[in-house]
């Protein structure tokens, strides 16, 4: 055959590599070429030897005939066009046979052209994530000057790659996510690419800012970012959907709107994300709304969205945690149902599977869920002792939302015996933790009427419960 060009040749091995089920990365030193040759390669600015291409060849094990028709196949991309051949006169055998004949190269084209994709993607993310190692132990001050001068972080990888890392920094330190989502906003405002790939891209850089100021609890701030994620994402939306999950911006928003009180409109961003969701986040949303449907006071609802994400997570979808998150929310839903003989059955399956992700905030939100189930069960002594234990290594710990929920669980189990003077004393302990949670807020008005209930001796069960409700909705690390 006559001499292919050398990024048709490079096509043509992505595209083998992808079908055997190797990673360009691995190819690549398995061939002893640095990616960055393979780029000048693949632009036409360096050559493959024939040396690199026999030993390319015996590397994938491929025969001569298959890598000669992985060659022509890849030539067909990058020559979308027969100049020069004439089409053949309408209904004749040979115009029948053309039709069949284009139908299937464009068949074969289309599942060749996916493969080399899907590789190329591989490879972005792989940069991706070589590029954020260099720039994680760096000052916020410096991955800004970072992106501003070095287009190589230019990507729609490196910016969904800085987007996760936003979130996975809200759990442990909520300014570090902020920086994070606004450096993820930098890259989409300076990255190349057409209006509607901009637009998504700043569809979901300014969502995960929109996040971080949630988890600081900066709701303002987050409200302002996820009005300039909707007007962005009316052109972006679904524009990319390799690196951008085009639900993500909603199920983000609803855990703002969630936070708020604002169930309806959470619940509706969520319906919406189920929609359009990648296949492997629906298990995610779903146990956002079990969440959203438990705070609306719906625990009924909530164990149907539950039992719908069950099947996906027993198969290993989602991160490690969702099996714990799954079964830690149908236990806290049938203690919501008075239904205790089947939350103790449950209960062991928690405490394992807490106890294999070893992480000691899930131990302890485990023990705490056990002295519910201990109370709904009729072991009140024990449950309060337990509820006490919890609560003081919350406290110890600065978990002030955490710490304030076990307590008001405590309360309204002293409440259902009648044992007000002991309530009283509870909140006045526990009122310098109430106090740092901001009572001037709206959004704790549940706590404050509870509050003010027990100073006139008129506290309920009912009350106690709705104030636990309400500080259930703030942000808290996971």
């Amino acid at each position: 055959m006559s001499r292919t060009t050398d990024p048709v040749l490079l096509s043509a091995f992505k595209a083998l590599c992808s079908l055997l089920e190797w990673s360009w990365g691995e190819f690549a030193r398995a061939l002893g070429l640095s990616r960055n040759t393979l780029h000048r390669i693949e632009k036409g600015l360096s050559k493959l030897s024939e040396e690199k291409q026999e030993k390319a060849k015996a590397i994938l094990g491929v025969t001569p005939e298959e890598f000669e028709a992985a060659v022509h196949l890849a030539t067909l991309i990058f020559n979308r066009r027969n100049a020069g051949i004439a089409s053949p006169a309408p209904g004749s055998r040979r115009a029948r046979l053309a039709k069949h004949f284009d139908a299937a190269v464009r068949d074969t084209r289309a599942f060749l052209e996916s493969r080399i994709r899907a590789i190329e993607v591989d490879e972005a993310k792989e940069e991706a994530e070589q590029l954020w190692k260099e720039l994680a132990t760096r000052p916020q001050k410096e991955r800004i000057l970072r992106v501003e001068t070095c287009d190589e972080f230019l990507t729609p990888a490196f910016i969904a790659r800085v987007c996760d890392e936003s979130v996975k920094a809200a759990a442990k330190r909520a300014s570090d996510s902020v920086d994070l989502g606004n450096l993820a906003l930098k890259v989409a405002e300076r990255a190349p690419g057409t209006e509607a790939q901009r637009a998504g891209r700043l569809w979901q850089a300014w969502a995960f800012v929109g996040n971080a100021h949630r988890v600081c609890n900066e709701f303002g701030e987050a409200d302002l970012a996820f009005a300039s994620s909707g007007e962005t994402g009316k052109l972006g939306e679904g524009e990319e959907p390799e690196f951008f999950d085009p639900a993500r911006p909603l199920d983000l928003e609803a855990s703002l709107r969630r936070n708020q009180g604002r169930f309806r409109d959470a619940l509706l961003l969520l319906d919406r994300g189920l929609q359009i969701c990648w296949p492997s986040s629906r298990s995610r949303i779903l146990l956002q709304q079990a969440t959203t449907l438990e705070q609306n006071g719906d625990p009924g609802k909530a164990m149907a969205a539950l039992e719908e994400a069950r099947p996906a997570i027993e198969r290993g979808e989602g991160e490690p945690r969702s099996r714990w998150v799954l079964n830690f929310n149908v236990v806290k839903n049938l203690v919501h149902l008075d239904r205790g003989a089947e939350a103790e059955a449950r209960l062991p399956e928690v405490r394992t599977l807490a106890a294999e992700l070893g992480n000691n905030l899930d131990l302890l939100r485990t023990r705490a869920l056990g002295g519910q189930v201990l109370a709904v069960a009729g072991h009140r002594s024990l449950a309060l002792r337990e509820l006490r234990a919890v609560r003081l290594e919350f406290s110890a710990l600065f978990l002030r939302a955490d710490s304030a929920v076990v307590g008001l669980n405590e309360a309204a189990i002293l409440l259902s015996e009648g044992r007000n003077v002991e309530v009283r004393a509870l909140t006045s302990e526990m009122r310098p933790v109430f106090n740092t949670l901001g009572l001037e807020r709206q959004s704790l008005a549940a706590v404050r009427l509870f509050l003010e209930a027990v100073e006139r001796d008129a506290a309920t069960v009912a009350l106690a419960r709705e104030a636990a409700r309400c500080i259930c909705r703030l942000p808290r690390r996971s």
